[in-house]
């Protein structure tokens, strides 16, 4: 069971359209601002979530009787992103694919990359997807294709502080037992090389961004 969250962050409609279509089945949750985009789009959400302090009244009393809604008040201790993440969590999903969660509001932005962490540690699936940018965490060792890369350029990053054992192998710049370190640029702007790559670590978190640009 896959969940398409909509953010309040940068995100076209026609975006929003081609992730959809590829996700048919999805159930969609349109968090707060994103609504906005959904209505743009002609997506009609399963869900809203939020305080609705950025969505328009008259917007979400267009749709809040034609989805489920679950309204939170505006002075609560979790994001609408967490409220809506716990949900679809609760609901049984397996995979939540994260749009307009980057965008302007740095806060938000880093708020929902730990998300990722979240939602790894219930043993689900997640990454954070943009028009430019496809963001994983990841707690074990794994191997991915070079024809499923999002773009020409991946970086891992260590998540917490250090990764250790940091074994690349498939790509045009390898890395053989290194230790990644917060301040260190190290794992940053690497291309994929053959078919298959290995990415292996030790002990540790380890952020995977794929870019187009």
């Amino acid at each position: 069971m896959t969940a398409i969250l909509i953010c309040g962050g940068t995100l076209s409609a026609a975006f929003l359209k081609e992730v959809c279509a590829d996700y048919p089945e999805a159930t969609v949750y349109a968090v707060d601002g994103g609504l906005c985009v959904a209505e743009a789009a002609g997506i009609l959400p399963d869900y809203l979530v939020g305080d609705f302090d950025t969505a328009e009244d008259a917007l979400v009393s267009k749709y809040e009787h034609r989805c489920v809604t679950l309204r939170h008040k505006p002075e609560k201790d979790a994001t609408d992103t967490e409220l809506a993440v716990d949900e679809a969590l609760e609901r049984g999903t397996q995979t939540i694919i994260l749009l307009g969660a980057t965008g302007t509001r740095l806060d938000h932005t880093m708020a929902n990359i730990h998300m990722l962490y979240r939602i790894m540690q219930r043993g689900k699936e997640a990454w954070i997807l943009d028009e430019n940018n496809r963001i994983s965490l990841h707690g074990k060792s794994f191997t991915c294709k070079k024809s499923r890369m999002f773009g020409k350029y991946v970086s891992f990053l260590p998540f917490f502080g250090e990764t250790t054992g940091v074994t690349l192998k498939g790509f045009k710049y390898p890395l053989s037992g290194k230790t990644l370190t917060a301040g260190i640029s190290l794992g940053v702007s690497n291309e994929a090389e053959e078919d298959e790559m290995e990415v292996s670590f030790e002990k540790g978190y380890l952020l995977m961004i794929e870019a187009r640009d």
